[in-house]
């Protein structure tokens, strides 16, 4: 399954890469794609559980906006 979210607060590489590794390490995810022009996660899963992925964001300051 295929979700994106859009972020806010990812300004930078550096960001993107806290994305990348903080939600690549989830159980579940398969792929994380981040484009940080957009300040969009693309997710490959293999379940939905947005709600987790939604607090890991948030707890590394990358809130999804709705």
């Amino acid at each position: 399954m295929q979700k994106t979210v859009t972020v806010a607060n990812m300004m930078c590489g550096g960001c993107a890469g806290t994305i990348e590794s903080n939600l690549s390490a989830m159980e579940g995810v398969d792929q994380v794609s981040v484009n940080v022009e957009e300040k969009r996660v693309t997710l490959e899963l293999d379940e939905v559980f947005m709600p987790q992925i939604a607090e890991k964001l948030t707890e590394r300051g990358y809130p999804i906006q709705e």
